[in-house]
């Protein structure tokens, strides 16, 4: 049996959906434009969001305009994309398969109308729109979009723009949103820290605070903190060490400060009418989890620490209650040694990450850092 038919729905029902998702993330953006249409048909959207809101509470007001305007454009834009997948598709098909093209369309566009009509009886309420989060939830699928990606989009509806797959929000960097998010920071004075602030404060976080040690915190003394990342949505641990406390303050230290932060958290977590933001953390690894320290003392401290957080890393990384970063640069400029790229060409390019939805983020000109990904998944131990 061939698989040419399969394969052609499959290609014309994605080019429908992203068609839809880039008139989508336009639409987003039109709300003030200079052209009169945009601004129309971004109001026209806008009844969806006013329906299923930022609270994620529906809002039986917009109803009617949800199902017979804001439906309906995006069944049109979706139905457009496959037409336009169609005549892309033509040129590169031998002629006797046209007519299994034409077919495929045709089933496209029923499978497409039939699913809007379902939705329309349902209220508006299909799989994406009939969850209710207590927390803003944690979205574990890296390709597909579901019902808590897109929850997420109507948290923040200028981001997660992504209808089934998520390659528009790939391009265009709009899986993830930092705004009015409260950051708290350590290691802030050293490079890497000062050129993640600055990155940070250019995306329209509320604040960040930096903890220094010594002044905030100690090794053996943690009381001071609490009632700081207490008020955090997002732990950076930014601080390092290769001196003779590199397993203190690369390891011990951190996950002190991590479970302070989970505790705070929970002991006084909110209930409101939005849903409360998931603790956030990232920890500034580094590519010495995968290679050799060669038989230097002060790698062989790093090394040592770095590795000996990674099995705590990774049980963070997959717990549903929190969104963990492990961020694993290449070496940089820093105090702590010499290297071919600046700290902030690996704060931008760890933003660069992030705003595509990453969880593990590569920042690496050696590529050993995407290697390190399969360990840090998939190894165990250290």
């Amino acid at each position: 049996m061939s698989l040419l038919p399969f394969s052609l729905f499959i290609y014309l029902y994605t080019t429908g959906s992203l068609f839809y998702d880039t008139i989508h993330y336009i639409l987003h953006q039109g709300t003030n434009s200079p052209w009169r249409l945009l601004r129309f048909l971004s109001t026209c959207h806008q009844y969806h969001h006013f329906h299923y809101n930022q609270s994620l509470n529906f809002n039986d007001r917009y109803l009617k305009r949800n199902i017979f305007i804001a439906l309906p454009l995006e069944l049109l834009c979706q139905m457009l994309g496959s037409v336009v997948g169609r005549i892309i598709a033509q040129p590169y098909l031998h002629p006797t398969n046209i007519p299994i093209l034409n077919q495929c369309l045709s089933l496209t566009l029923l499978i497409q109308i039939t699913r809007t009509l379902l939705v329309m009886t349902m209220s508006g309420r299909d799989s994406n729109h009939i969850i209710t989060f207590d927390t803003v939830p944690k979205d574990t699928n890296w390709v597909f979009v579901g019902p808590h990606f897109h929850a997420l989009h109507h948290i923040h509806p200028d981001r997660y723009m992504g209808s089934m797959i998520k390659l528009v929000d790939w391009v265009a960097g709009t899986a993830y949103s930092f705004r009015h998010k409260r950051v708290i920071l350590t290691g802030g004075t050293g490079a890497f820290g000062s050129a993640l602030e600055k990155q940070l404060l250019c995306e329209g976080v509320r604040g960040i605070t930096k903890l220094r040690y010594g002044r905030d915190w100690t090794h053996g003394d943690f009381t001071r903190v609490g009632c700081i990342l207490r008020e955090a949505d997002i732990l950076i641990l930014a601080h390092g060490s290769k001196d003779v406390d590199a397993m203190a303050a690369n390891c011990h230290s951190s996950i002190q400060l991590i479970e302070t932060f989970l505790e705070e958290k929970e002991k006084y977590k909110t209930r409101g009418k939005k849903p409360t933001p998931m603790p956030e953390i990232w920890y500034i690894g580094s590519e010495i989890e995968l290679h050799p320290a060669w038989g230097i003392p002060e790698l062989q401290r790093y090394s040592a620490s770095k590795r000996a957080f990674v099995p705590y890393a990774r049980g963070l990384y997959q717990n549903p209650k929190v969104l963990y970063r492990h961020i694993v640069p290449a070496a940089f400029q820093s105090s702590m040694g010499k290297a071919i790229v600046s700290a902030d060409w690996a704060a931008s390019v760890t933003m660069w990450w992030i705003h595509r939805g990453a969880w593990y983020v590569p920042v690496t000109y050696t590529g050993l850092a995407v290697v390190n990904y399969f360990k840090f998944r998939f190894g165990r131990g250290c």
